[in-house]
């Protein structure tokens, strides 16, 4: 976690130097209209969302993988239930084997 959090921290501070190295007005041509803005503010803005979006897909995947993890622990539960029937049942044969095995020593 430390990690993650050092690795944004340098990245942000690179994003940040580079913004303000980039301070020029810009026109930006949207579909109805032209907005003149600081790049600085472009470089932000598209880095906010960049951010949002891979946020997005991150929690999607997590999503995704407590699902998976929630499904393999119902089966690993369903086959330890299993185990526990299948070792009365040895232990019920067992019983049988040693009735028969009394059986024929009398």
């Amino acid at each position: 976690m430390q990690k993650s959090l050092i690795i944004t921290l340098i990245l942000s501070i690179i994003v940040i130097i580079f913004a303000i190295n980039n301070n020029a007005i810009v026109t930006i041509d949207l579909i109805f209209t032209q907005i003149e803005i600081s790049e600085a503010i472009v470089i932000f803005v598209c880095v906010l969302l960049g951010a949002a979006i891979a946020s997005i897909f991150s929690w999607i995947r997590e999503m995704k993988l407590k699902k998976n993890i929630k499904q393999l622990n119902l089966k690993i539960d369903e086959l330890n239930k299993n185990i526990i029937n299948l070792e009365k049942v040895v232990g019920e044969k067992e019983e049988q084997i040693k009735l028969l095995y009394s059986k024929d020593e009398n």
